[in-house]
């Protein structure tokens, strides 16, 4: 089973700065430490929610000195983007970091795509549309004329070629939508799963057998599991600084939803009663997080603890979805550096072989 790394930077009580030279950093000892990848998400504008506009920029300059660990983006905008000029930066950056990109790309947070003004209601069709353009851009030698109702590519030839051949993996975001699910298995590509944002276990369960259903005949799953993790010697330890990032986090959404203004008539955030709102606003102090992961268990895809219940909590999600791929999100909220870095080193050293024997 592969095993990485995802940070939604965040930053919380910090600067932009600091928050890059942070997540740098957990790039560079999540490769010396045997990670197979590392994600991080995209977006745009002043907001706490995230500073990340540029994944793949950062990506080409970790390259540089991390040597083997791969990047995904996690995710990519794709209403946001021209499918043509969306796949030269994505084979420019598969080049640049020696064949080690994997996307994953998505429709988009609501208000990340009013900023730039393209509607929301849009960005579903935007987002299968694209995506079908960018993988004709991958496999055509040459596009002489292809019209979307969206975007238009002519006289076009990829250039330069990614060095993944055909292309680099590609996943689909499906964090609560059925649609999502269906759309990434009837054509075939992988999932990402970000059950980390406190995503009820059942929904994930849904998804993933939903995924798995529409797949053509024959092709593979590539399951990206996403779940939230802190391993500490101490139990009570792992514990209060697991309930104390997730909370951090899941209040970040919060805030940065109840601040933007109300654009299209709709609040541009999570919806009133949706699952993951409603996930939010149960973990949203560290008292609250600490006490739904207690009463509810594995519903919350919160692993806290020492190394064993770390192998133990995570061999019911392995047995009970069969992801291809691990993701964890340690690095969250406004938890230090200084404890993630411990808890990524301990995850590596002492839980990481037994569930790649998983």
């Amino acid at each position: 089973m592969k095993i990485g790394l995802f940070t939604e930077f965040s930053y919380p009580q910090k600067s932009e700065q600091q928050t890059y030279a942070e997540v740098f950093e957990q790039i560079i000892v999540a490769d010396e430490l045997g990670y197979d990848f590392f994600s991080t998400t995209e977006s745009y504008g002043k907001d706490i929610f995230s500073c990340s506009p540029f994944p793949l920029g950062l990506y080409v300059a970790a390259a540089q000195k991390a040597r083997r660990i791969r990047f995904l983006t996690g995710i990519i905008s794709m209403a946001a983007h021209h499918p043509a000029i969306l796949a030269s930066e994505l084979a420019a950056a598969d080049l640049l970091t020696g064949g080690r990109v994997m996307v994953g790309i998505g429709r988009g947070h609501p208000w990340v795509l009013n900023r730039v003004g393209i509607n929301a209601g849009e960005s579903t069709a935007r987002f299968e549309e694209g995506l079908r353009m960018i993988c004709e851009c991958f496999k055509s030698n040459y596009i002489e004329n292809l019209e979307g109702e969206f975007w238009q590519i002519r006289d076009f030839k990829l250039s330069p070629p990614p060095v993944q051949t055909p292309h680099p993996p590609i996943y689909t975001a499906a964090a609560t939508t059925p649609d999502s699910a269906i759309f990434a298995g009837k054509i075939g590509h992988g999932l990402v799963q970000p059950g980390y944002l406190g995503i009820p276990f059942e929904l994930v369960h849904g998804l993933t057998k939903t995924y798995r259903q529409n797949l053509p005949a024959g092709r593979p799953s590539n399951v990206v599991l996403g779940i939230h993790l802190h391993v500490a010697r101490d139990r009570e330890k792992a514990i209060e600084d697991g309930a104390l990032a997730l909370a951090t986090q899941a209040d970040v959404f919060l805030q940065s939803s109840q601040s933007r203004p109300n654009l299209t008539g709709v609040k541009e955030a999570y919806a009133t009663k949706s699952a993951s709102r409603m996930a939010f606003e149960k973990l949203s102090t560290p008292e609250k997080a600490r006490r739904a992961v207690a009463e509810e268990g594995p519903n919350i895809m919160a692993v806290w603890g020492t190394p064993e219940d770390c192998v133990t909590k995570i061999k019911f999600y392995t047995d009970a979805l069969h992801p291809e791929q691990l993701m964890l999100n340690i690095a969250s909220g406004t938890l230090a550096q200084e404890e993630a870095l411990k808890s990524m080193r301990l995850f590596a050293e002492e839980v990481m072989p037994a569930v790649r024997a998983l």
